[in-house]
C-alpha cells in the first residue's frame, strides 16, 4: 500500500505540473518547450506504471484471491490463498527481499522521486517572483532530471529484457510493453537507442509543439 500511494503521488504531482505548465503554454520558448518533453517521458513512466500496478497486477491478483477464497474448505486454505495473494502482488509490485528485484524497485523509485523533483521545479516557475538565477537553476535541475531518468530507463529495460530471456515471466513482458510503446526506447532486437534523451524524445514529439 505505501508503494502504491507513491506512486499515485508521482502521477498527482506530474498531472498539478502540467496544469501550471499550461497556464504559461503561450510562452513557447526552447526551455519551455523543453520542459514539456521531460514532463511526457516522465508522465509516460509514470501513468504506464500505475496502470500496469492497478490493472495488470492489483486486479488480476484479485481476481485469483476471490477465486482461491471460492473453493477454500477450512481456515488454513483460507490463510494460505491471502498469502499467495500478498506474496503475488509483492513479487510483481518489486516489493520483496531479492537483490534483483530490488535493484529494479530503486530505479522505479528513482522515477517516482525525479517527479517530485520536477513538481517542485514548476511550482517555483510558476511563482511570478522566480528571479532570473533561480530560473537559471531551474533550468540545470531540469537537465539533471532528464539525465537521471534516462539513465534509470535504460537500466530498466536492459534488466528486464535480460530476465525475459531467461524465463517466462508475462507480468515482466507487459510492464516492458508498457513503457517501452512502439519500441520508442528500445527496438525490437533489444538495441538502445543511441541518441541521447532530448534527441530521440524532440525528433518523435517535437511536431507537437510546434
Amino acid at each position: 500500500m505505501g508503494f502504491l500511494l507513491k506512486v499515485k503521488r508521482a502521477k498527482f504531482a506530474l498531472d498539478k505540473a502540467r496544469r501550471w505548465m499550461w497556464k504559461g503554454r503561450g510562452n513557447a520558448t526552447n526551455s519551455r518547450k523543453h520542459h514539456w518533453l521531460v514532463e511526457q517521458k516522465l508522465l509516460h513512466f509514470v501513468d504506464a506504471f500505475h496502470q500496469y500496478v492497478m490493472d495488470r497486477v492489483y486486479h488480476s491478483a484479485w481476481r485469483e484471491l476471490c477465486e482461491g477464497m471460492a473453493v477454500a474448505g477450512s481456515l488454513d486454505e483460507v490463510i494460505e490463498v491471502h498469502e499467495a495473494y500478498l506474496l503475488s502482488i509483492q513479487r510483481q509490485c518489486f516489493v520483496v527481499p531479492d537483490k534483483l528485484w530490488a535493484l529494479i524497485a530503486s530505479r522505479i523509485n528513482s522515477i517516482l522521486g525525479l517527479a517530485l523533483d520536477f513538481y517542485s521545479i514548476q511550482q517555483t516557475l510558476s511563482s511570478s517572483g522566480a528571479a532570473s538565477a533561480m530560473k537559471a537553476r531551474c533550468e540545470m535541475e531540469v537537465e539533471r532530471i532528464e539525465k537521471q531518468f534516462d539513465d534509470c530507463i535504460a537500466f530498466l529495460l536492459r534488466v528486464l529484457s535480460l530476465k525475459l530471456n531467461v524465463g517466462n515471466f508475462p507480468h515482466l513482458a507487459d510492464l516492458v510493453t508498457r513503457i517501452n510503446y512502439n519500441h520508442f526506447y528500445m527496438s525490437d532486437n533489444g538495441n538502445l537507442m543511441t541518441a541521447t534523451g532530448s534527441e530521440i524524445v524532440t525528433s518523435r514529439l517535437g511536431k507537437t509543439f510546434g
